[in-house]
C-alpha cells in the first residue's frame, strides 16, 4: 500500500511470500486467488464430471479477467501517482513563486536599508552654513548702512538748522529794510525825509548786499538738503533691500533646519521599519524553506515510488482530451488496411471519450467514403464523423447530372454472376472476357473494362450511380492515367503515373481549361489547405506523424504542439528512433500509439514526462498476467 507521504518508506525488503497451502479443492482456490471472482457457470446436473479441459478454459477465463483487472488497477495507481505529483510540484512552483518574491523583497528592503543609513545631513549642513554667512554678510552691510544713514541724518539736520538761521537772519535783513521805510513814510517834513533817505542810503545798500548773500546761501543750503534726503532715502531703499533679504534668509535657515530635524527623524523610523520587515522577511523565508524542502522530499519519494513501481522515474499519463476545443483528424493514405484501422482507431478513441463527432479531414479518394465512415461509427454506436475531403469538394457541381449507370442489354453478351462476390463477368460468344461488374451495397460500384484478358480501363461510380473516376492502364497492367469528373461529369483533375508514381496533377476549371499543373501531390494539399483555410483558433489536430497531409496542415498553418496529438507507428519495432524524435522534439507532449506493448516500451525507454495513449487493444487481444503481482 501506498504509505503517506510525511512517512519515510521503510528500509527493510519485502519479504518473500508465503508458499500457499494446498487446498483440497483447486477450483475453489483458484477462484479465491481473483480479484473479482467469476461466476462459475450454472451446473445443469450438480454431479455432473468436469472435463480438464473446461477446467483449463475456466481458469484462462479467470486469468484473462484478472489481467484486464490488474492493468486498469495498475494504471488507476500510476493516475493517483500522477496526479499526487502533479499537486506537490503545483505547490512548489507555487513556492518557488513566493520565495522569489520574498527575495526580492528582502534585496529591495536591504538596499532601501543601506541607502537609508548612508544618507546624512552634511549637503544640509553645508548649505545651512552657506546661508548663515550670507545673513551675516547682509547684517553687517545693513549695520554700515545704517551708520551711513545716521551719519547723513546728522548733516542734513546741521544743514537745515543753518538753513534756518540763514532764513532769521535774512527775515531780520527784510524787517530793519520795513522799519527804515515806516521811518521815511512816518516823516513829514519834507526836507527832513530827504536828509534821513539820504542818510539811509548806505544802510539800504548794505542790507540789499546782506540780502543777497543770505539768499545765495538759502539757496545753497535747500540744495545741499535736498540732495542729502535724496541720498538718504536711497540709503533706506538699500536698508529695506537688505532687511528683505536678511528676513530671506532666515526664514531659508529655519526651513534647512526644520527639514533637517524631519529628515533625521523619517530616517530613524524607516531604518527601525525597515529591520523590523526584514526580520519578519527573514522569519517568512525560513517557514517557506522548511515548507519547500517538505514538498521536495514528498516529490522525491513520490519519484522514486514511480521509478520502483513502473521502472521509470517519468510519468506517462493518458492524454488529455480538452472537451471544448474542436477535434480534426488528418489523413492522407486510406487504401492500406493498416492506415485504415490507424484512422478508425484514433475516431474511435477521440469519439469515445469526448461523446461528440470530430472532424475527419482527408485527401484520400474513396468514393464510398462517407459510406464506409459513417457504418463504422455506426457499429461502434459513436457519433457519426464530419468529413472534409478533396475529392469530395473539387467533385461538387451545382448542376449535377442525372445520367445513371447501367449495364446495357446485349444479346451477344454472355453474363455470369460470382455467387460469392455478387460480381459479373460479361463474356462475348467467344468466351472472351470483356468486363466485369463491382457492387457495392447492391449498386455498381465499378466497371473493369478487359482486352486480351488484360484490365486496360475502370469506371468508378458514386452512391448516385454518377461516374466519378476513370483508371487507364497500360500494356504492363501498371496504372498510367486516373480522372477524376464533377458530379455534373465534367472532367476536374488527371493525375498521370509512370511505373506506378503519380508525376503530374493537372486541375481543370469548370469549362475544362488546364488551371494548374502539380508535379507532387503536396502540391495540390498545399494549393487546397490554402483555400479551405482550416480553423485553427481552439482546434486540435490529431494525425499519423508520417502522414503528408498531416505533416502539410502542421507546417503550412504554423500550428503549436500544443495543439497537436500525434500518431506513432511501430513503437516497439523503432523505439530508438521514437525516443530520438522526442529528444529532438521536446515540445511533444501528447502521442497516440498502436499497442499496449507501445505504450509499455516508451514506459521503459522515456526519458521525460509525456501522455500517451493507445488508440488500438493489443497485439493479441488479451493482457497476460505478469510474473508477479507485487507493486
Amino acid at each position: 500500500m501506498l504509505r503517506k507521504i510525511d512517512e519515510k518508506p521503510e528500509q527493510s525488503q519485502t519479504p518473500t511470500p508465503d508458499t500457499p497451502k494446498k487446498d483440497e479443492n483447486p477450483e475453489q482456490s483458484t477462484e479465491q486467488k481473483a480479484s473479482t471472482p467469476v461466476a462459475e457457470p450454472e451446473k445443469k446436473e450438480e454431479n455432473l464430471p468436469v472435463s480438464v479441459h473446461d477446467k483449463r478454459i475456466n481458469i484462462e477465463e479467470q486469468m484473462n479477467d484478472l489481467s484486464h483487472q490488474y492493468a486498469k488497477l495498475r494504471n488507476d495507481l500510476k493516475t493517483n501517482l500522477f496526479t499526487e505529483k502533479d499537486e506537490f510540484e503545483a505547490k512548489k512552483a507555487t513556492l518557488d513563486k513566493y520565495l522569489k518574491t520574498l527575495k526580492r523583497d528582502e534585496k529591495e528592503s536591504n538596499e532601501k536599508l543601506a541607502n537609508t543609513k548612508a544618507q546624512n545631513d552634511d549637503a544640509a549642513k553645508e548649505h545651512l552654513a552657506s546661508v548663515n554667512a550670507d545673513r551675516k554678510e547682509q547684517t553687517e552691510k545693513l549695520q554700515k548702512l545704517q551708520s551711513e544713514l545716521s551719519d547723513l541724518n546728522s548733516e542734513i539736520n546741521t544743514k537745515t538748522a543753518k538753513l534756518e538761521s540763514l532764513q532769521t537772519d535774512l527775515a531780520k535783513n527784510e524787517q530793519s529794510e520795513t522799519d527804515m521805510s515806516d521811518s521815511i513814510k512816518e516823516e513829514k517834513d519834507l526836507q527832513k525825509m530827504m536828509v534821513l533817505m539820504e542818510k539811509q542810503k548806505n544802510s539800504i545798500n548794505t542790507l540789499y548786499d546782506e540780502r543777497k548773500d543770505l539768499k545765495g546761501q538759502i539757496n545753497n543750503a535747500q540744495e545741499n538738503i535736498t540732495q542729502l534726503n535724496g541720498q538718504a532715502n536711497d540709503l533706506n531703499s538699500n536698508i529695506n533691500q537688505v532687511k528683505s533679504q536678511i528676513d530671506d534668509l532666515k526664514q531659508k535657515a529655519n526651513e534647512i533646519d526644520d527639514k533637517m530635524k524631519s529628515d533625521h527623524n523619517y530616517r530613524v523610523e524607516t531604518i527601525g521599519g525597515l529591520e523590523r520587515h526584514l526580520q519578519s522577511l527573514d522569519e517568512e523565508h525560513q517557514k517557506i524553506d522548511g515548507e519547500l524542502a517538505e514538498v521536495n522530499d514528498n516529490i522525491d519519494y513520490i519519484t522514486k515510488y514511480i521509478k520502483d513501481v513502473f521502472h521509470s522515474a517519468y510519468l506517462v499519463r493518458d492524454v488529455y482530451l480538452d472537451k471544448d476545443k474542436e477535434y480534426y483528424v488528418a489523413a492522407n493514405d486510406f487504401e492500406a488496411d493498416a492506415s485504415k484501422n490507424d484512422l478508425f482507431g484514433m475516431i474511435d478513441y477521440l469519439e469515445t471519450k469526448l461523446q461528440k463527432p470530430v472532424t475527419v479531414v482527408s485527401t484520400f479518394y474513396n468514393n464510398h467514403i462517407h459510406d464506409i465512415i459513417d457504418a463504422k461509427a455506426k457499429a461502434s454506436h459513436l457519433p457519426i464523423p464530419n468529413v472534409v475531403n478533396i475529392f469530395d469538394q473539387l467533385q461538387a457541381s451545382s448542376n449535377p447530372t442525372d445520367k445513371k449507370v447501367a449495364i446495357p442489354e446485349n444479346t451477344d453478351w454472355v453474363t455470369r454472376t460470382d455467387v460469392e462476390s455478387q460480381d459479373t463477368f460479361i463474356y462475348d460468344q467467344k468466351q472472351t472476357l470483356l468486363m466485369t461488374v463491382e457492387y457495392f451495397d447492391k449498386l455498381i460500384d465499378r466497371i473493369n473494362y478487359y482486352k486480351n484478358d488484360q484490365v486496360v480501363k475502370t469506371n468508378i461510380y458514386n452512391g448516385d450511380g454518377q461516374l466519378s473516376s476513370t483508371q487507364n492502364f497500360n500494356k504492363n497492367k501498371e496504372l498510367s492515367e486516373q480522372n477524376f469528373y464533377r458530379t455534373d461529369g465534367s472532367i476536374v483533375l488527371t493525375v498521370i503515373f509512370e511505373k506506378n508514381q503519380a508525376v503530374s496533377f493537372q486541375l481543370f476549371d469548370k469549362n475544362g481549361l488546364l488551371e494548374h499543373d502539380f508535379n507532387e501531390k503536396s502540391e495540390l494539399i498545399t494549393w487546397w489547405l490554402k483555400n479551405i483555410a482550416p480553423n485553427t483558433e481552439n482546434s486540435v489536430f490529431v494525425g499519423n506523424n508520417s502522414d503528408l497531409l498531416y505533416q502539410l496542415i502542421l507546417n503550412i498553418n504554423s500550428i503549436s504542439s500544443d495543439n497537436t496529438i500525434r500518431l506513432l507507428q511501430d513503437v516497439v519495432k523503432n523505439i530508438d528512433a521514437v525516443i530520438n524524435l522526442l529528444d529532438k522534439h521536446n515540445d511533444i507532449k501528447d502521442i497516440f500509439v498502436q499497442t499496449d506493448d507501445d505504450l509499455h516500451e516508451i514506459e521503459n525507454k522515456t526519458n521525460r514526462d509525456i501522455s500517451v495513449s493507445v488508440i488500438n487493444t493489443s497485439s493479441n487481444g488479451m493482457l497476460s498476467l505478469p510474473e508477479s503481482l507485487k507493486i
